[in-house]
């Protein structure tokens, strides 16, 4: 059975190239990742993507960000970077984690985590051991996928591949609903309110916007977290020993409502 894709493949391939840009702009910055961004006609190119598939006020907040990159460099958006989301330790204002935002209840926090890998797995990608900055629920990392699948729409749409565009698509649109477009606006509040680096600022921004502009664009109603409420995930509690029921003993007690 056909399914109905509301963009064509141009559109498609912008939106994929927009995800892939804000992507690196909220991983952890490297020498490459600037070089990228301070290329003229990269960035010329991601203007042009978002001309096609954001809007007037991701423009203006693209300009911004531009302008905070003039000058910069690697070290300045590293301590940005840390100052922002922490270094060794994640900074509990301001995480970039999904897991810190989706409640504190363990149950909750590893079905949405098999979740997530479950997703990334069936089409195909596999998450490095022992990364921090590559854990399956940072926010780049989800952005980044969002680009993959994009991407692997249109080339679905391109070459009429019903099959493909359905699993796409609704692989999307349940990307959307069940993960980042629950709590891409508080991670982008969060990032407005704490970060000392107006480049942080303003792509935290242009992420929640677009991901909006997209959960519009496919019909897709999250149940959005408005703000982060610096609730420490109860696993994380446990591991670190911070949690009053983290004793061996009490553990087997502990009651979820």
């Amino acid at each position: 059975m056909a399914i109905e894709i509301n963009e064509s493949v141009e559109g498609l391939l912008a939106a994929s190239q927009v995800y892939q840009f804000l992507s690196t702009c909220l991983l952890e910055p490297n020498k490459k990742a600037l070089e990228m961004l301070n290329n003229e006609e990269y960035m010329a190119e991601v203007k042009s993507c978002i001309s096609v598939s954001g809007n007037s006020e991701m423009l203006g907040v693209f300009e911004s960000l531009q302008k905070a990159l003039e000058g910069n460099d690697v070290e300045n958006l590293e301590w940005g970077y840390r100052a922002t989301f922490g270094g060794a330790t994640v900074a509990m204002d301001c995480p970039p984690y999904e897991m810190y935002y989706s409640g504190s209840q363990i149950w909750q926090q590893t079905q949405d985590l098999a979740d997530i890998s479950g997703m990334y797995k069936a089409y195909g990608i596999e998450m490095e051991e022992d990364t921090t900055t590559t854990r399956w629920d940072h926010v780049a990392v989800e952005l980044e996928f969002l680009h993959f699948l994009t991407y692997k729409l249109a080339y679905s749409v391109e070459n009429h591949t019903e099959e493909q565009q359905e699993n796409c698509l609704s692989g999307k649109k349940k990307f959307l609903y069940a993960h980042i477009g629950r709590w891409i606006k508080a991670f982008s509040t969060s990032v407005i309110k704490k970060t000392p680096e107006d480049f942080y600022r303003h792509a935290a921004t242009l992420a929640s916007l677009f991901i909006h502009i997209e959960m519009v664009k496919l019909s897709v109603d999250a149940e959005e977290i408005d703000e982060y409420m610096g609730n420490e995930p109860d696993y994380l509690q446990r591991l670190e020993g911070k949690s009053a029921m983290a004793c061996d003993s009490c553990m087997d007690e502990e009651k979820y409502d």
